[in-house]
């Protein structure tokens, strides 16, 4: 199935923005993604936009992604189509909005029966810890409808995802994707016809169980901070997700040593700030408007990155006008360069 220009334009671009962003993506699992039937991904939701851009990105089917209703007016919705996005609607968007929610359902179901891939939160919201929130049930609603109007021929399958940051906040901070084995819903029909809700609370069940096995630490316990704290430090960022997990799911667990920034440090990275000061006073002043912690990854990325590659087109201009063309890709490529350098040390 073939989607938008734009939306391979996105793809591609963001394919290279993203490796550059978080210092590396690490992709588990790619193996599980059957290729003979529909798809439902279902990832954890801890980054706002940048979970849909993660595993849409790095997956070679096109996806479309279930939003939040709020974010479509009539200025985003052109570019959010091109991007296969469909609204979502909540309670909090009012109960009457939720009638709408069967129109997009059907949709979703056309869309299945061709075999297409969707991803939706089954969440139902974000949050900034690690672990897995409660699912709510429309993922297994949309699944087990779906399953029951599509050619019985059509394989629909969930995928479970997760989505494993080192840092919420930081650039450069490895980011780990874990696609978990499918599930396939015809295992789940006999109990859904003979009763629609515990279909749905099975379904619901195991999803969860299986999302869990894709993140690193995938529930709240009593050392759940401490773990947290120090399994996802940098020193850590080379290990495998089996690692990883095999530490989150360990009884030991060490103090992370706070991270020491010396006079030295503290003087070069004031330096280094220097050369792309602009777009990050107009960064900065962005993320201290914005109350929800879960959206600074995706504004760091999607603002930042815009902020200083027009900054970093400006210094090239300037560069050609005063001097020439090789001045420009001068000047460009040392503010990238030290832009790189500075986000290493504040880092490690």
């Amino acid at each position: 199935m073939r989607a938008h220009w734009f939306y391979y334009l996105v793809k591609v671009s963001s394919w290279i923005g993203l490796k550059l962003f978080f210092g590396g993506v690490k992709i588990y699992g790619a193996h599980n993604i059957p290729r003979d039937g529909a798809l439902l991904f279902t990832p954890n939701h801890q980054g706002a936009f940048m979970d849909a851009v993660l595993v849409g990105t790095f997956n070679k089917v096109p996806v479309s992604f279930l939003t939040r209703s709020d974010v479509f007016n009539k200025w985003s919705m052109p570019f959010l189509k091109a991007l296969n996005m469909m609204p979502i609607y909540r309670i909090r968007d009012g109960i009457a909005s939720l009638s709408q929610n069967d129109a997009v359902f059907d949709t979703c179901f056309r869309m299945l029966s061709e075999k297409r891939a969707i991803l939706i939160f089954p969440e139902g919201n974000h949050g900034i810890e690690y672990y897995l929130r409660p699912l709510s049930k429309g993922t297994a609603r949309l699944a087990l409808d779906a399953r029951a109007q599509v050619d019985p021929n059509t394989k629909i399958y969930i995928v479970p995802t997760g989505v494993n940051y080192f840092s919420h906040y930081r650039p450069l901070s490895k980011v780990l994707i874990k696609f978990g084995e499918p599930i396939a819903l015809e295992d789940y029909m006999a109990q859904y016809k003979e009763h629609k809700q515990k279909g749905y609370n099975l379904l619901k069940q195991d999803l969860a169980e299986a999302m869990k096995k894709t993140l690193i630490l995938a529930e709240e316990g009593e050392d759940y901070v401490q773990k947290r704290d120090w399994i996802f430090q940098p020193k850590h960022e080379h290990l495998s997700f089996d690692e990883l997990k095999a530490m989150a799911e360990g009884d030991h667990f060490e103090p992370r040593e706070p991270m020491k920034k010396g006079p030295v440090r503290k003087v070069l990275i004031t330096m280094l700030s220097i050369f792309n000061l602009p777009p990050m006073l107009a960064l900065s002043k962005i993320i201290r408007g914005i109350k929800d912690q879960v959206f600074y990854i995706s504004i760091k990325y999607m603002v930042g990155s815009f902020l200083h590659i027009l900054w970093w087109s400006f210094l090239f201009a300037m560069g050609v006008i005063w001097i020439g063309w090789e001045a420009g890709l001068l000047f460009a490529f040392t503010a990238i360069m030290v832009a790189m350098a500075r986000q290493s040390l504040i880092k490690f």
